[in-house]
């Protein structure tokens, strides 16, 4: 019970700060969002990859690098550099590794810390920077929140079937709660509540907004198994602690953030 008040407080008081920010700054407040959730999901990702085996340095080099580069290319006249801005942050980081690689407890920790640092950079960089940039199209605030809404319906769904009605486990390795019935539940959310959007974006084919519901839940799914694989595998039960009862920004976003790209090209192709 306990547990459940503070997940409603921390949830009111989110959605509360997160309706402040879009009234008075509509895409100047959610940008500021955006750089202050990438500063604490790459701290996030950053501690769960990056234990105390691994160099002090690993966890403030990547936290800097991901949160310089998110402010490079969400810069709207910037947006071209992304694909460069990958490769050479990669370029970087291999040479960083090789150049410093006496730092390391051995050889193989180099080469991990190159792969997971580029992981890492696609997850709390690349695609929180999709976000900024389908609020920059036209109608962005409008698939900005056909976004929210449409992860967010999915996983009330699940919740909703899978406590009505889950008996066959899904991914118990990954998450042992996870129900094939509460996933079919929360696509079914999704899909209606993309389509519930006709009426915000009339200028949007269904079929478009439809496709966006059933691969945007999809992908949101498969981010929030991404997100506890990630945990499994670091020994962690949240990915921090500062939305209690719901863990950190990461547990909140992981959906959100798979599911981005998806409907910044359907923003991008289908804004009138």
């Amino acid at each position: 019970m306990k547990n459940l008040s503070s997940r409603i407080i921390s949830a009111v008081v989110a959605l509360i700060l997160l309706i402040l920010f879009v009234y008075y700054g509509r895409e100047k407040g959610i940008y500021v969002i955006g750089i202050l959730a990438v500063v604490r999901a790459s701290f996030e990702i950053a501690r769960m990859f990056f234990n105390a085996e691994y160099p002090t340095f690993t966890r403030s080099l990547f936290i800097t690098l991901s949160t310089l580069i998110f402010l490079l290319v969400t810069q709207e006249e910037l947006k071209f550099i992304s694909g460069v801005a990958l490769i050479l942050s990669f370029i970087f980081i291999t040479s960083f590794g090789i150049i410093f690689h006496r730092s390391f407890k051995n050889l193989d920790q180099v080469l991990t810390f190159v792969a997971k640092s580029c992981l890492g950079l696609v997850y709390t960089c690349f695609l929180p920077a999709c976000i900024i940039w389908t609020t920059q199209t036209n109608n962005g605030m409008e698939w900005f929140f056909c976004l929210l809404a449409t992860v967010f319906a999915g996983d009330i769904g699940a919740y909703v079937f899978g406590v009505k009605f889950g008996k066959t486990k899904l991914a118990p390795t990954l998450s042992p709660n996870k129900s094939l019935q509460g996933s079919i539940g929360g696509l079914l959310f999704s899909v209606c509540t993309a389509c519930a959007f006709q009426f915000i974006l009339p200028n949007t084919p269904v079929y478009v907004l439809l496709t966006c519901g059933l691969f945007g839940g999809f992908l949101g799914q498969i981010g929030d198994f991404f997100e506890s694989l990630i945990k499994r595998v670091s020994g962690v039960k949240d990915s921090g602690t500062i939305m209690p009862g719901h863990g950190g920004i990461l547990d909140r976003l992981d959906g959100v953030l798979l599911a981005s790209p998806l409907f910044y090209l359907a923003a991008t192709y289908y804004s009138l």
